[in-house]
């Protein structure tokens, strides 16, 4: 039994012991309370973070692994984290999911990151804000001449408009290493948005066709011992699809609280 489910375990234990259950049946009222703990319809309805919380694990097959089990040493981590309240609930990355992110920089310390899916600029800046001197992120999203009407009518179910793209990491300190790219990352080639790459991010469209092909293109994009990620694995069907996929082929895991799938490609092999 794992130490999240042991928890839950005697947390179930405590909530039907002898003492609760005679409360619960001098007030059958409280029987609702246990009801509403163990299925929060409610908060789900009103909090974006409890409905990820809830949803993450909706689809895909692949084992969840506790993020010091795939990075040994990324307990002594410490991160910045950049305007955490300013996030866009919904959109950007849960603040969990994102320390989890931040200390796989601090750890990686990779020299080239990219990020597929700027949105409003959120996880770039807090990626730039933890890089070492002399890295730098590059985040790409669709045309900036090409309204969100256009891109949906292209078969695109999460386009976003300029005006939002980049709008975070803007005039902030952060911004001199962040590199803004335009273009549709499932027709360009990944050379020219500098590949090969330390850090990869996969957070573009969510579509089947756009993740398959983003996730080819990391694979072949990506320096020996570099990081892939997928966000909204588990969530999304389609990026769940798409992940189950490569994983057949290459050892990538679910890391256990986040809606982020990982795969470390190996080392080069050195002669002895």
């Amino acid at each position: 039994m794992s130490r999240h489910a042991g928890t839950s375990f005697v947390s179930l234990q405590h909530m039907i012991s002898r003492k609760n259950l005679l409360r619960g049946l001098r007030n059958p009222g409280l029987s609702f309370v246990l009801i509403r703990r163990w299925f929060p319809w409610a908060a789900s309805r009103n909090d974006r973070e409890c409905q990820h919380l809830i949803s993450a694990w909706s689809s895909g097959r692949l084992r969840r692994s506790s993020l010091r089990d795939l990075f040994p040493g990324i307990d002594a981590c410490s991160v910045v984290v950049r305007k955490a309240e300013a996030r866009t609930v919904g959109w950007s990355l849960d603040l969990q999911e994102l320390v989890h992110l931040l200390s796989i920089v601090k750890l990686t310390k990779p020299k080239r990151s990219l990020e597929i899916g700027t949105y409003d600029g959120f996880t770039a800046l807090n990626i730039a804000a933890n890089l070492e001197p002399g890295s730098e992120v590059r985040t790409v999203d669709l045309p900036q001449n090409q309204e969100q009407s256009v891109l949906r009518s292209t078969g695109i179910s999460n386009a976003c408009i300029s005006d939002i793209i980049g709008s975070k990491f803007r005039r902030e300190p952060e911004e001199a290493r962040i590199q803004q790219i335009w273009g549709d990352s499932s027709r360009e080639d990944w050379a020219s948005f500098g590949a090969p790459f330390d850090l990869i991010l996969i957070d573009g469209s969510h579509d089947y066709p756009y993740v398959r092909s983003d996730s080819l293109n990391a694979v072949k994009s990506a320096n020996p011992g570099a990081t892939i990620l997928w966000h909204d694995y588990g969530q999304c069907v389609d990026v769940s699809r798409a992940v189950d996929e490569l994983s057949r082929n290459y050892p990538v895991h679910a890391i256990l609280g986040t809606r982020f799938a990982c795969l470390r490609m190996p080392q080069l092999k050195t002669r002895a």
